[in-house]
């Protein structure tokens, strides 16, 4: 069965309304309702995760943690919450994707800030726009036995804030749904240098499943 990241009392509610409207015959109000809340629920749609992480031969590998497209990758990038000469990889989530969001490696949420960033249309390069990025959006710093990934949401114009279901402290798997982007946005991927990148500007990439980088002693 198709699942969606839709809340429950939206479901709720809609099936509230839906009863209400073919009680009273508005038979076209109800028509109009269905075809958004169908709408909704596919935009929203999540997909099944059967993904089982095997800690040997996924050491030192990072996942895609969404589905979208890489626009931009620069190196030799200082932050002040994830650190000193990383490699910043830019990914667009398209409206249209599956915009579950997911772990890229096995780690542990080290810090959760939320700020009120500028938001800038997705297709747009954030060095361009932002400049520094630091201090915007939603920053996620994931400590990886001491070593930090960082990944920071920015909202689209067109979009809203991500849905995160984590609190610093909590760990988590490979691969393990974290929330979601409604109408998809902009990530920032950073990893440090030390990371061998197997992703291209243009390239499109799939949650799970596409792997952005290993070090290169697994390759």
């Amino acid at each position: 069965m198709l699942k969606s990241y839709l809340p429950a009392k939206f479901n709720t509610f809609a099936v509230i309304l839906f009863i209400t409207f073919w009680l009273f015959g508005f038979y076209k109000i109800l028509l109009i309702f269905a075809l958004i809340y169908t709408f909704l629920y596919l935009v929203l749609r999540k997909n099944r995760n059967d993904f089982r992480d095997d800690p040997v031969s996924t050491k030192g590998v990072i996942f895609s943690p969404i589905n979208g497209k890489i626009i931009h990758i620069e190196q030799n990038v200082s932050h002040g919450l994830y650190g000193e000469q990383l490699i910043e990889i830019q990914i667009m989530i398209p409206w249209w994707k599956e915009m579950g969001i997911y772990l890229p490696l096995s780690c542990e949420i080290k810090t959760l800030l939320v700020h009120n960033g500028y938001s800038f249309f997705r297709t747009h390069k954030a060095v361009e726009v932002l400049g520094s990025k630091e201090g915007k959006g939603v920053a996620l710093a994931l400590d990886n036995r001491g070593e930090c990934i960082g990944l920071t949401f920015l909202k689209c114009k067109l979009g809203f804030w991500p849905e995160l279901m984590i609190m610093p402290g909590d760990r988590g798997g490979r691969r393990v749904n974290i929330g979601y982007f409604p109408f998809g946005g902009t990530v920032m991927l950073y990893l440090p240098k030390k990371y061998e990148i197997l992703v291209k500007e243009n390239d499109e990439v799939s949650a799970c499943e596409t792997i952005f980088a290993v070090l290169p002693d697994n390759t």
